[in-house]
Parts: C-alpha cells; sequence; structure tokens
C-alpha cells in the first residue's frame, strides 16, 4: 500500500504553528486561570483572617478588663498573705509553752506530779527535764509509754528510779529527759 501525501507541506507547518500557539494560549489561559483561583483563595483567606483578627482584638479588649480585674485581685491576695506570713510569723513561738504545757498533763494520771521542769528552746523544739513523784508504778510506766508513743514526743528517756516509802504507800521518783516538737 502507498500512501501519497497531497497536502502542501506549508499548509501542515501552518496548522501545526496555529495548533501549537492554541496549545500555548491554552496553557497561558490555565496558568492566568491558576494563579487568579490561588490569589482568590488566598485574598479571601486574608480577609477571613483579617476578620477573626478583628474580633478577636475587640474579644481582647472586652477580656483584658477581666484580666486587669484578675490581677488586681491577685496582688490584693499576695498582700493578705503576706500579713498572714507576719502575723504567723509573730505568733510561729509565741504559744510554744502553753502548748507543750498543755500537751504534757492532758495524759497525766493524778498519782504523778512534777517536783520540777526545766526547758530550753530551739526553734520549734523544747528540751525538757522533768523531775516526777509517783505513787502508783503502772501510772508511771504508762504515762512514760504514752510519752513515747505520742506524736509531739521524742527521745524520751529515764534516769535511776528512787522508791521511798511514804504514809501513803510506795513513792517513786525518777528524772525524764524529752524533746517537744511543736506543730
Amino acid at each position: 500500500m502507498i500512501r501519497i501525501n497531497l497536502i502542501p507541506p506549508e499548509y501542515i507547518e501552518r496548522i501545526n504553528r496555529k495548533a501549537l500557539i492554541a496549545k500555548a494560549v491554552l496553557a497561558g489561559v490555565l496558568v492566568a486561570a491558576s494563579v487568579a483561583g490561588v490569589s482568590a483563595w488566598h485574598f479571601g483567606r486574608s480577609k477571613g483572617l483579617e476578620s477573626t483578627l478583628t474580633t478577636r482584638t475587640a474579644e481582647l479588649k472586652v477580656l483584658q478588663k477581666d484580666v486587669d480585674q484578675v490581677k488586681a485581685i491577685e496582688a490584693q491576695i499576695a498582700e493578705v498573705q503576706r500579713y498572714l506570713n507576719s502575723i504567723d510569723s509573730i505568733n510561729k513561738g509565741r504559744f510554744i509553752y502553753t502548748r507543750f504545757l498543755q500537751d504534757l498533763v492532758s495524759d497525766l494520771p493524778s498519782t504523778i506530779w512534777f517536783t520540777g521542769v526545766n526547758t530550753t528552746l530551739f526553734g520549734n523544739t523544747v528540751k525538757v527535764n522533768l523531775s516526777v513523784n509517783s505513787n502508783s508504778a503502772y501510772d508511771l510506766a504508762y504515762w512514760i509509754n504514752s510519752l513515747e508513743t505520742s506524736g509531739p514526743y521524742s527521745g524520751v528517756g529515764m534516769g535511776g528510779i528512787a522508791v521511798s516509802e511514804t504514809e501513803g504507800g510506795k513513792r517513786f521518783t525518777v528524772p525524764i529527759v524529752l524533746v517537744y516538737t511543736y506543730r
């Protein structure tokens, strides 16, 4: 089979050139449309962000008043806390001896009495030397056990127990050393 092309080559070149120009124009139109679409999208996004910014700026102005009030309240709270801390620092050691004596005699049996109490204050702790008399060995043992197991006392120690006869029976005399921690 033989093919004969009867169309002149100039005509084919012209058609190819027109097709090439049409393709270039189409590509240019597509690029321009894409750029225009992307630009429109960015422009719309920009306008949306600007309106969001305007809205949030207005909200910020409204909320800024609340923030200022909160800061003022926090400053007042800090001032009150400083005031309370200063009162606590003044009162810190003020009631140590009162509390110590209340704690010391709260569990004291009626058969025990003190003949001497010597104290030395070290911050929140009181080192105590007691001279104790008792008419009951059981009550004395109970009270010393109570001191050893209760919270504010530590380092409870006893010296030698002296036993003497009296009209009412036996009297037990003992020196006791302990440390009281104020809480």
